[in-house]
């Protein structure tokens, strides 16, 4: 029987060195302008819900491990706000998650960024309808 290697018992023992250490997801991902294409994908659950073109802004959040988002369409040509939230990293649902609520709606975002790309979607509370899709390119 061969012995194995010092370093291959090192990563029989602990597997995640095999692949890496675990990512940190630092606030750094986000930050920066996206653009790109909000779609409707239930518009059942969402039946005023409207495709868009949008630009994200995201800046360091207030609180540490935070985001700032803001949330614009563009409509013939101009930027039109939607509004603004602050996203903290889910490692449950691993993404950049936000809730929004006012006296119509709740709605859960989550967002994952992987270099210049970010795909999302939005699900409303409490019966997770995923009514929106996001995928953007960092500008």
């Amino acid at each position: 029987m061969r012995a194995l290697a010092p370093w291959a018992l090192v990563m029989t023992a602990v597997p995640w060195l095999a692949y890496g250490a675990p990512q940190a997801h630092a606030p750094s991902e986000l930050v920066g302008v996206w653009r790109g294409t909000s779609t409707c994908t239930d518009r059942v659950a969402a039946p005023a819900c409207r495709d868009e073109v949008v630009i994200y802004e995201f800046a360091v959040g207030e609180k540490p491990g935070t985001v700032h988002w803001k949330a614009d369409k563009v409509v013939d040509g101009k930027r039109e706000p939607m509004g603004e939230s602050d996203l903290a990293y889910d490692g449950g649902e691993a993404c950049w998650r936000s809730e929004f609520a006012n006296a119509r709606v709740r709605v859960v975002w989550c967002l994952v960024a992987a270099d210049d790309h970010l795909t999302g979607k939005a699900w409303l509370l409490p019966g997770k309808e995923v009514v929106r899709k996001v995928e953007l390119r960092k500008q």
